[in-house]
């Protein structure tokens, strides 16, 4: 009789030790957290904000995975935390690959790529005798084949357009205010090109025109374009 309660003991025994190997661990909600930012860093191939995304969620990951390993078996997740932190690297190195891609092959053939802040607004007139003239930087790009983004200023008409304003940022297209002259380029699409109007960030190529003194409405562009190519902008970068 001893045998057997001792048998049913034991087995008892071994049952609960089962249930505790086999027991519910917690989670960390960092894990979680990693592996959302994983299946979100695919829009790391569409912009630098995805880019952002998939580092954060690396950075995450890593936390977990730490966290996980110091509790000495008390945390679960592990998986949850490493895939967290496989798909926010894959993201993160297809997106800086492709995105570097695009960036290379978005100038058409012929064009010089140019950076609208930097190149042209930055550029001071000059003042000599009485006269101001376009600063020598900007008039050495005269008449040449340019490709710039930048941003439309906003028209009555929207569709079709021959010219528009292209300022520099959104806030001078956005937010009302009249833009500095040196931050205006007037646009003006050759042949049968048109352009639709676009609130983002739009590329145009064209013949860079430094000193082309031209009204167009309440505006009065310094520079002017002659537009041979023009669509939204493929990337974000400049």
């Amino acid at each position: 009789m001893s045998q057997v309660l001792d048998g049913s003991n034991h087995s008892l025994q071994n049952s609960f030790e089962g249930q505790d190997e086999f027991s519910y661990k917690p989670v960390p909600p960092t894990a979680v957290v990693g592996l959302v930012l994983g299946l979100l860093s695919f829009i790391a191939l569409f912009g630098i904000i995805g880019l952002g995304v998939a580092v954060f969620g690396i950075v995450v990951s890593l936390i977990s995975m730490f966290n996980i390993r110091r509790a000495g078996g008390e945390l679960g997740g592990k998986m949850v935390a490493r895939a967290g932190l496989m798909l926010s690297t894959f993201f993160l190195g297809t997106g800086i690959s492709y995105q570097s891609f695009v960036y290379a092959h978005e100038v058409p053939e012929g064009y010089q790529r140019i950076n609208f802040a930097t190149d042209i607004s930055a550029k001071e007139f000059v003042q000599k005798d009485g006269v101001t003239s376009v600063n020598p930087d900007v008039l050495k790009m005269d008449k040449q084949k340019v490709f710039v983004k930048g941003y439309m200023y906003p028209t009555r008409q929207t569709e079709d357009l021959q010219s528009f304003i292209l300022v520099k940022d959104n806030g001078q297209c956005c937010f009302g205010g009249q833009p500095d002259v040196k931050d205006m380029i007037l646009v003006e699409m050759q042949g049968k090109n048109r352009a639709d109007f676009y609130s983002g960030l739009v590329s145009v190529a064209g013949e860079f025109v430094a000193e082309a003194p031209t009204q167009a409405g309440e505006l009065r562009p310094v520079y002017q374009l002659k537009g041979t190519h023009f669509e939204q902008a493929r990337t974000s970068y400049r």
